[in-house]
């Protein structure tokens, strides 16, 4: 029981390396420069003192807290790539106001290395490909990164591709000219110079394809519900205007609303009543019979008629003028009466005198 006690306390005791070791995280960001917090696991409310050094350099206090809130949550402090910092092992401690250690931290960073994510993305199509392109830190070798790509097609999934070292350009092979892709990139430390686990953040999204392609299905329903009130809203106006061109126009009442005789009426009062004037029986307004009525006059054109008239033989000298005139204030038609003109009537016979007999 005695021993069960003593475990208990050694495992809660502020002193305890086990405890200590998970409260402090340091990660060396971007080759720049070592960030250590010790707020992730709910360490006292108060403003703690923090120190560290590398294996085999001085011991220094925390020149760059971070804070949340007024209160110490972190320490940045300097980083030496020339001097391969991450491979060495890093002692720190996080110190109380009254001066006892709150947590320890001893570890070398090899493998706590986090890059910045890459920048300047851009994409080109070269058919039959599409191809990514992107710039990273300049703070490492390019055979000391590993980049990964992940690309969706028209907002569905994340599609993620393997792992290469040494690139900083990705193709996709025959894309579709109707899609809409996305693509991020994230890098690490390769194997090459000491094998991070942390990746960096994903970059921001490139896009390459046509918005319009892909918002046509999401917009139809919305141009749709927009025309559809437009029409209405148009339709609406006309009706309108129609009524009151209706009501001021006689005429245009009767062209787009013809009258309909009324059935009580008969063809007796059309007689007996309107003396047949159709207009009145059909109450039809003054201004619309005006509307009808033509404009114009027309030439009256004078009409003659002629016919011909047979004579006997013993009126031959008189045959010359067998055409008669109806008409006789007709004068310039007499030319017609010319026996060269007129063929002698059928009846008629030419007759050749002959010598007197002698006795």
């Amino acid at each position: 029981m005695v021993l069960l006690i003593c475990l208990v306390l050694l495992w809660t005791c502020p002193g305890s390396g086990s405890k200590l070791d998970t409260n402090i995280k340091c990660v060396v960001i971007n080759l720049e420069y070592v960030n250590c917090t010790w707020d992730d696991e709910g360490l006292p409310q108060e403003n703690c003192t923090f120190r560290s050094r590398y294996e085999g350099g001085p011991e220094a206090e925390c020149q760059m807290y971070l804070k949340v809130n007024d209160l110490n949550v972190g320490c940045r402090f300097s980083y030496s790539e020339e001097k391969l910092n991450r491979f060495t092992l890093l002692h720190a401690w996080l110190y109380s106001a009254n001066g006892s250690v709150v947590a320890e931290h001893h570890r070398n960073l090899i493998n706590m290395v986090k890059l910045d994510p890459p920048y300047n993305l851009t994409v080109e199509m070269k058919n039959p490909e599409l191809y990514l392109y992107w710039n990273s830190s300049n703070r490492t070798k390019a055979v000391c990164k590993t980049s990964q790509v992940r690309y969706k097609i028209n907002h569905k999934n994340w599609q993620l591709q393997s792992e290469s070292t040494e690139r900083n350009s990705f193709s996709l092979p025959f894309p579709s000219t109707q899609s809409l892709y996305e693509f991020q990139v994230r890098v690490k430390m390769s194997d090459t110079c000491g094998k991070s686990e942390m990746w960096s953040a994903w970059s921001e999204s490139v896009y390459c394809g046509s918005m319009k392609n892909v918002n046509d299905t999401e917009t139809h329903s919305g141009s749709s519900a927009a025309l559809m009130i437009l029409y209405t809203a148009g339709a609406a106006v006309v009706l309108v205007i129609l009524s009151c061109l209706l009501v001021h126009s006689e005429r245009l009442r009767v062209i787009l609303v013809p009258v309909v005789p009324n059935p009580g009426k008969n063809f007796a009062d059309l007689i007996d009543n309107y003396g047949g004037n159709v207009e009145n029986w059909l109450s039809i307004s003054k201004e619309l019979q005006d509307g009808f009525k033509p404009n114009f006059t027309e030439r009256t054109c004078p009409v003659r008629e002629y016919r011909l008239v047979s004579q006997s033989s013993s009126d031959s000298d008189n045959s010359l003028s067998s055409l008669t005139d109806v008409s006789t204030d007709y004068q310039p038609m007499h030319s017609y009466s010319s026996a060269s003109t007129l063929p002698a009537p059928a009846e008629t016979t030419q007759t050749t005198p002959t010598a007197p007999s002698v006795l």
